[in-house]
Parts: C-alpha cells; sequence; structure tokens
C-alpha cells in the first residue's frame, strides 16, 4: 500500500451498531475523517481548497474487510488522489494499528463547488499543483 498521509480515529459508542461491532455507516464517518486531516495537511478546508471554492461529495465506494470495536485506534490512509477534468478522488486504506489488519477500504470523489452562486465549478489550479507534488 502507497500511503500519501495517514490520520487516526478512535471508535467511539457511537460507532458502535446493535452487533457490538463498527456499524457499516461510520464507514464514510471514517473516510471524512481522512479527507478532512489530508486537506488540512495540505493547507485546505472542505469550505475552500483555493478560490475560495468547497468541495461537494458526489460519489462514495466501500470495502468491509473485518470487524472494528470500541476502543480500536484506527489508522486511516488517504493511498491515492486522482483528478479528472472536474473531480477529484481520494482513496483510503483503514487499519487497526493495534494488528495492522485492514478493516475498511474505498474512495470518496468530490467537486469543485462555489456556495455563492450555487455551481459546480473548475478545481482551483493551487489544489490541482499540490496534490500533485504528492505523486513527486
Amino acid at each position: 500500500m502507497t500511503e500519501l498521509f495517514s490520520t487516526r480515529y478512535i471508535v467511539t459508542e457511537d460507532d458502535i451498531s446493535v452487533g457490538a461491532h463498527l456499524g457499516n455507516e461510520r464507514a464514510l464517518v471514517i473516510f471524512q475523517k481522512g479527507r478532512l486531516d489530508f486537506l488540512q495537511h495540505l493547507g485546505f478546508s472542505d469550505k475552500n481548497i483555493g478560490d475560495n471554492r468547497g468541495i461537494i461529495i458526489v460519489e462514495s465506494g466501500v470495502k468491509y474487510h473485518r470487524e472494528g470495536f470500541l476502543r480500536d485506534v484506527l489508522l486511516v490512509h488517504v493511498t491515492g488522489v486522482g483528478i479528472a477534468g472536474k473531480k477529484c478522488t481520494l482513496a483510503y486504506s483503514v487499519t487497526r494499528e493495534s494488528d495492522g489488519q485492514e478493516l475498511l477500504s474505498g474512495f470518496t470523489s468530490f467537486l469543485a463547488f462555489d456556495y455563492q452562486i450555487k455551481k459546480v465549478v473548475e478545481l482551483p489550479e493551487v489544489f490541482v499543483e499540490k496534490t500533485g507534488r504528492m505523486f513527486s
């Protein structure tokens, strides 16, 4: 696994399902933590990825590999960034810190969005340049 960025996520009671393990819907919350911390690492946020443009999530996908449990410390790895036209896709792998086992993998895709005019816009050049440097 190639890792561009990594952050931690601790499983809380709110993350646990009636089956006493990590709820399936929590994968997107965990991916969001990875995305927010990755953007912050680059000097951006969900509300501003450059030129006062925010993001809007348009697609996501999750693969479940194994269970997670209360108080597990998870490592959320951003393993890839793909830019195609106006869309940016981040790929993730989520592992348990204690044993290195992969619990989740997946992706989220977003578009740049100008919230003042309520329209999809081009990804800002500064964003494209900074994410492109992650591969250099």
